[in-house]
């Protein structure tokens, strides 16, 4: 039996309240360069051992619930917050979270100048010290800076690199874009987003063609979370690691078609409940996953949608309340005033979130 046909017998059986196999995670304890030359005609890039290892190392990272690195900044002069930054790394790892992961949306690359993406990144490498795989990213960058920022990455260590190309007006096309994705696995391992500046169709399509003419794409994370992600992760789950947006029940969608995990919010400030979650994904407990959904992720994410500033102004005021930096983002981004933390630490509490 491969590893697709095992996954949708044990997903199934679990709804139907089969118990099958044994959990393999443990439940945490613990609450300017040169530009290049850059060719658009792109061979095959011959394999390589070491890829196919860092493969199975980005497989593994992969597998459940999945954290990223929400920028913090501080209020008092706007810069990014390093002590903060720092501990929220310290913590991941130490809960058993084994990929420091920057992403275009939360990490907030949209307001970051191209120099404060470079040391942002720099920082999460050298910070994490191979303690933990590092994926950087950056957001809206032509061919030609996106190839820098991937060449720079590389030498300074990272290990995979997420790069998000610029697109306006319908002006990236596949044939752009399948260029655009070469250029930078000749310089660097990448994580693909799904879907690509194109729609989700034409995505499956890009994504296809480069897969096809190289070996370093290791990974694909799902934005869409609908039923067009099935399709995309039955198709692509075998030749790397696929693993969905953020929220369980999204995870739950894409599993029985071969995902390996899932973007953790919880994983953030209460990894206990997303290793819980994970192992009854892992057990087959269907009582367990739907509890937790039901008394954790449902009501979670319907209060912070209702807050000032929307869902991250609101996951932002979680960290500040869990001691990671503050709940200060840049203008024009809202955050929430004194007055509405306090409102919203009570429902925390009242949701047993904060204890």
């Amino acid at each position: 039996m491969n590893r697709r046909d095992f996954i949708k017998t044990a997903f199934f059986g679990a709804l139907s309240g089969t118990i099958f196999g044994k959990s393999t995670v443990c439940v945490a304890e613990t609450g300017v360069a040169k530009v290049p030359n850059i060719n658009t005609k792109h061979p095959s890039i011959k394999q390589s051992q070491s890829v196919e290892n860092l493969r199975q190392r980005v497989r593994e990272a992969l597998t459940g619930p999945v954290c990223s690195i929400p920028t913090p900044f501080r209020k008092s002069d706007d810069a990014i917050d390093k002590d903060a930054l720092a501990k929220m790394i310290d913590f991941q790892i130490a809960s058993g979270f084994k990929m420091i992961f920057l992403t275009p949306g939360n990490s907030h690359y949209n307001i970051l100048t191209t120099g404060e993406m470079y040391e942002l990144n720099k920082f999460c490498v050298e910070y994490t010290n191979k303690r933990a795989l590092v994926c950087v990213t950056e957001y809206g960058s032509s061919t030609r800076r996106s190839v820098e920022m991937a060449r720079a990455m590389k030498a300074a260590g990272a290990d995979l690199m997420l790069p998000r190309c610029a697109s306006w007006g319908g002006s990236v096309n596949q044939d752009t874009l399948v260029d655009f994705y070469l250029a930078c696995a000749k310089e660097i391992p990448l994580m693909l987003i799904y879907p690509a500046a194109a729609s989700t169709e034409n995505s499956i399509s890009v994504q296809e063609r480069v897969i096809a003419q190289t070996d370093r794409v290791l990974a694909i994370k799902d934005d869409v979370c609908n039923h067009i992600s099935r399709r995309m992760t039955l198709k692509f789950a075998d030749k790397c690691a696929v693993f969905a947006g953020g929220q369980k029940q999204h995870y739950l969608n894409v599993l029985p078609y071969g995902a390996t995990g899932y973007l953790s919010t919880f994983g953030m400030f209460r990894p206990d409940i997303a290793w819980k979650f994970n192992e009854a994904c892992n057990t087959g407990n269907r009582k367990m996953m739907t509890a937790i959904i039901r008394d954790y992720d449902m009501p979670y994410f319907s209060l912070v949608a209702r807050q000032t500033g929307g869902f991250d102004a609101a996951i932002h005021a979680t960290l500040e309340l869990f001691g990671f930096g503050s709940r200060h983002r840049r203008a024009p981004y809202a955050n929430m005033s004194d007055a509405e933390m306090e409102v919203f630490k009570d429902a925390l509490m009242k949701l047993n979130i904060i204890k």
